[in-house]
């Protein structure tokens, strides 16, 4: 009788580890599809991959066995599936790539957007819910029966049951063609969720990151596409070296793409007469209503995102700490200065710290800008870019590279509903159709401020190349059906110059952009640039060799640069203008107990905080020239008193949160740029006490 409730209670206890997991398994891709139905659906169409991942699921359950608080773990690790599964659910509402691994490394700029996407109903609810989690796990904690004596068989049963579980996975990863096809196949994320479960290609984007050490790999192979460029010099210097101008456009496409939309009035006259007059094409990008940064990689690098990890972002990763050719190093042994200008967070997607890998000299964000405005949604609107980029042009005597980066037009799109916007829009997909109006004016505006930068560039006796393009499509669920071209992967680019260069379209994809621009202009620095420029797009082996080269260069042993990385971090500066101190003087106030002083000086923003011995002081921002201290200073000088006003102004830390080591902040004010989390971007240089106007 003993045995026989031993053999049941050990039966249930297996079934228990196979139920839930299935269990969790249809719940999760539930989610992922959006419809218990289609979960279903999910479960019996594709068996042998929904095995895969509730296997998956098992394996990670199974480690509970270990643990004498064998339910308190099990239940944690089902808890953290599930939430995994609610996360990606609430993601995909909001952007069209599902979670993944590379967003835990995004969190703070998750939290610094979350603002445009949720109320503070809708946060302080999610805040309750995870506290509740928490304290229903503790609760478990104590509650729980648990083991009060391991025995070795009870270990050697535990390592048996994870070992044919590690066993059966290995065995259909390598034997199924099913399995195996995400390993190739995840250009559209969102399919290869879909078509391979979430717990698969999630688990697949904690562990698959970089691009793989091709098969072949050697320095024979390396050098054997080397020997085949031709070392084209470059002929932009015969008539002159162009100022090249980037603008990647915030979720921005031709919406005469969509199917049966209409509007009364073109809302990008702008746009269409440069597709028809300069070259233009259509653009093929990595990703799909997010993930700006693996276009913009691209554009930059020539370096094909695809052959990153699944959902991998490279800025957030090798970017961090090696720095690899792009656009920027190329330009600069033509003497040019690189910039970028974007009306966004500094520290967003780490710009602050991969601009400098990258090889750009000054970037400005919005936290180095004055008369910033703001949409409906928040963002900021684009126009602030025009004398932004303009600022760029004029601060060197010689060629510039800018960067643009625009955000106006970024999600989401289901805000003030109840706003008559200039532009009428029809004929958008049922339920959409006051997301589409919001986002066609949006749109709208943005095209404005290309025409008024075109007009400014135009006043410049400078000769200018201009390309824009859009970086991905808009989260506005959009199907393949519902565009006249049937890819969610393209968008469109097109350029303007004023200097007669031929119109030549061509589709491109978005690693190929900078090469092909490039080569129009005369330009042909880089091996990456002479790669795209030079070989047949249509060839076997091309995106094969480019793997080659982008491993090679990022990872592998700099073959192709005879063994050293020619590439250096840059002395990234943040903003063009100068900050600078150069008075502090005290205001008479009406009450005596209190004091205000004014600060003057240069290159003031919102941003702007005043210190005064190290110590930060309550600042109000006046204008681009003054700042208000609102609270007394406290000051004993010194004995030997430090510092020098004609110190050199700090640059801005590469890291962007620590303030330069060279810096004696003794009796002396600073100004520092701080961005909306505190962070220090940079530090301007000191100005004694004794040398400002106030009372000794």
């Amino acid at each position: 009788m003993l045995d026989r409730n031993k053999s049941t209670g050990i039966i249930k206890h297996i079934a228990f580890y196979i139920i839930v997991p299935v269990i969790l398994g249809l719940v999760i891709e539930s989610l992922n599809r959006k419809s218990l139905i289609a979960g279903v659906e999910y479960m019996v169409g594709s068996p042998l991959l929904f095995c895969f991942n509730t296997l998956i699921i098992l394996l990670t359950l199974s480690f509970a066995l270990f643990f004498k608080r064998e339910i308190f773990v099990f239940v944690s690790v089902s808890s953290v599936w599930l939430l995994f599964g609610i996360a990606n659910y609430i993601i995909l509402h909001f952007r069209v790539t599902p979670f993944s691994a590379v967003d835990f490394t995004l969190i703070k700029s998750a939290i610094s957007v979350s603002g445009h996407y949720f109320s503070m109903l809708n946060i302080a609810m999610v805040v309750v819910a995870l506290c509740l989690i928490a304290f229903c796990l503790a609760c478990l904690y104590r509650k729980a029966p648990y083991h009060k004596h391991r025995n070795g068989k009870n270990i050697i049963v535990s390592f048996v049951s994870v070992a044919v579980i590690t066993i059966v996975i290995m065995f259909i990863k390598s034997s199924s063609t099913s399995v195996q096809a995400l390993s190739t196949n995840y250009t559209n994320i969102s399919e290869a969720y879909e078509n391979y479960g979430f717990v698969y290609c999630f688990t697949n984007s904690l562990i698959d990151t970089g691009i793989a050490k091709p098969d072949n790999y050697s320095e024979e192979a390396v050098q054997a596409i080397t020997g085949k460029l031709d070392d084209n010099k470059s002929t932009v210097y015969e008539n002159g070296k162009p100022n090249i101008i980037f603008i990647q456009l915030e979720s921005f496409f031709d919406v005469d793409y969509v199917k049966g939309l209409k509007y009364k009035k073109d809302p990008l006259p702008v746009f269409h007469s440069l597709q028809e007059n300069y070259t233009s094409g259509m653009l093929t990008v990595p990703t799909v209503g997010a993930g700006t940064v693996n276009t913009e990689f691209e554009v930059l690098t020539g370096i094909r995102q695809h052959d990153f990890g699944v959902c991998e972002y490279p800025y957030k990763t090798i970017l961090k700490s090696v720095a690899s050719e792009s656009i920027c190093h190329d330009l600069a042994k033509l003497g040019y200065k690189s910039h970028s200008v974007h009306n966004n967070d500094a520290t967003f997607y780490g710009r602050n710290i991969v601009f400098s890998s990258l090889g750009f000299d000054t970037f400005t964000p919005m936290e180095y800008m004055n008369g910033i405005t703001e949409n409906d949604n928040g963002w900021a609107n684009d126009d602030i870019l025009v004398d932004e980029i303009i600022k760029t042009l004029n601060s060197t005597k010689g060629a510039d590279f800018t960067f643009g980066i625009t955000v106006q037009s970024h999600g989401k799109y289901d805000v003030a509903m109840d706003k008559e916007y200039p532009l009428e829009v029809s004929g958008a997909p049922e339920g959409m159709e006051a997301q589409y109006t919001y986002y066609v004016n949006q749109i709208a505006e943005v095209d404005q401020m290309i025409g008024n930068l075109i007009d400014k560039l135009s006043e410049r006796d400078e000769k200018t190349l201009l390309v824009l393009y859009g970086d991905h499509l808009p989260s506005l669920d959009i199907s393949t059906d519902e565009l006249e071209n049937g890819d969610l992967y393209q968008t469109q680019y097109v350029t303007w110059n004023n200097y007669g260069l031929d119109k030549k379209d061509k589709d491109l994809t978005s690693y190929q952009l900078y090469p092909y621009i490039l080569g129009q202009a005369g330009i042909h620095e880089g091996i990456i640039t002479k790669y795209h420029q030079q070989s047949d797009w249509q060839a076997a082996g091309y995106t094969e060799g480019l793997t080659m080269l982008s491993y090679d260069l990022l990872y592998g042993e700099n073959y192709a640069y005879n063994g050293i990385n020619p590439f250096n971090n840059s002395d990234l500066k943040m903003g063009t203008d100068k900050i600078s101190v150069t008075d502090v003087e005290e205001i008479p106030v009406v009450a005596d107990d209190e004091k205000t002083y004014l600060v003057t000086g240069t290159g003031f923003t919102p941003y702007a905080q005043v210190y005064f011995d190290g110590s930060h002081l309550d600042t109000e921002w006046i204008d681009s020239s003054h700042l208000k201290i609102t609270e007394s200073l406290d000051f004993e000088p010194d004995e030997e008193e430090t510092g020098d006003i004609t110190g050199e102004e700090d640059e801005g830390s590469q890291e962007g949160t620590e303030e330069a080591d060279d810096i004696d902040e003794t009796d002396a004010f600073t100004i520092k740029i701080l961005d909306d989390d505190g962070v220090i971007l940079s530090t301007s240089q000191t100005l004694l006490y004794k040398n400002t106007s106030l009372p000794e």
